[in-house]
Formats: structure tokens, sequence, C-alpha cells
């Protein structure tokens, strides 16, 4: 298996462009100040010596773990040929980060009456690992109970996984893979999890 390796930059210039909306619909919330804390952010993420391509992806920083929010694009690094290829995929890239800020702002209108099933259900969709993730819908229902939750509260939660992993001594590569696994979660159809029975 290929061993995975990533460095990631935050983007403060491009804050208010990329950021602004989504942060506006946590004010009301009350997640202002955890809003002012919000950062866009890239990583570049290469496999092991000898494979010739890597990856850039969209990241929001400013929680307990960077939120990958999709938008990974290949690109070959091949001595100098690699700069144009950058250029062009960083303008790529930009483009899918506002359209995966549009997907997880719209996750804050999702309004679920059972959001610790419909975490487990999602967690358990894509397979993270499980130990990580039956941690995180305990804290999860700890916190929440019985009371509704939106789909964005739940998507957070799940970013709780990646913690523990790393708390359990997770390699980088298995880290980076499942916070890009996570992302696929903003394109799922949230309703098909809201069910009151409860996950095994």
């Amino acid at each position: 298996r290929q061993a995975l390796r990533g460095a990631g930059w935050k983007l403060p210039d491009q804050r208010d462009e990329l950021l602004g909306r989504y942060r506006q619909t946590r004010a009301p919330s009350g997640k202002t100040m955890l809003a002012s804390r919000l950062m866009p952010g890239i990583r570049f993420t290469t496999s092991d010596v000898g494979v010739s391509s890597a990856k850039m992806s969209a990241l929001i920083y400013g929680m307990q773990e960077p939120i990958h929010i999709g938008g990974m694009l290949a690109v070959e690094h091949r001595g100098q040929k690699g700069i144009t290829d950058f250029s062009a995929i960083m303008s790529q890239l930009f483009s899918q980060y506002e359209d995966s800020v549009a997907k997880l702002t719209k996750l804050t209108s999702i309004v679920l009456n059972y959001p610790v099933n419909a975490m487990a259900g999602v967690a358990k969709k894509l397979s993270l690992p499980k130990k990580a993730r039956d941690s995180a819908v305990e804290m999860f229902e700890a916190a929440y109970g019985d009371s509704q939750a939106t789909a964005h509260d739940v998507f957070i939660a799940l970013q709780e996984v990646i913690f523990n992993m790393r708390v359990a001594g997770a390699s980088q590569s298995d880290i980076l893979t499942q916070q890009e696994n996570l992302s696929r979660a903003l394109s799922y159809k949230w309703s098909d999890f809201d069910r009151a029975k409860k996950v095994s």
C-alpha cells in the first residue's frame, strides 16, 4: 500500500471570498466565535517516492482537526513540468472549493430528527474505523441526546473520528485517507440516514 504524505497552507487573503457566506450562516446559530476562527486552506498530498503525481485538496482550518471538504485534484510533478499544471489546478481547486463550501452551507438547513442514528449510519456507510467512529457517536449522543440537530452538526461531529484516530496512533497516511473519505458525506442524501432504528 502506498503511504501518503501531505503539507497544508492557510489562505487568509481568500478568507472572505471563500468562506464569507458560510461564516455568516454560523452567526445566527450562536457559532460566531467558531466562525471567526475559520480559515480556508489547501493541502498538497503525494504518495511514495517513485510515484510522480500529487493531489491538491480544499481544507477549512480553525477546528480541532482541519476539515477536508473535497476538491481532490491530481497533478503530475515530474521535473519542471508541474509548475504550469499546479497553476491551472489551483484555479480549478478554488472553483471546486466554492462548490464544496456551498454543500457544507446547505447542511445547516437540513434538520435531522434522529441525528445520532444518522451519524452512525453515515459513519458506517463511509466505512470509518469502527472504534474511532463509535467513540465519536457516543460523544455526540452525550451532547445531543434525543434532540434534533442539523446535518451540519453531524458532519462536524464526524470530524472527531479523525481526532480519535490521531490519539490512537494512526499513521498520517491513514488519517489523510479518512479525511478525504469523510468529505464524501457532503454529497449524501441525509434524509436516507434519518431513521428511528438504531444503527448496529
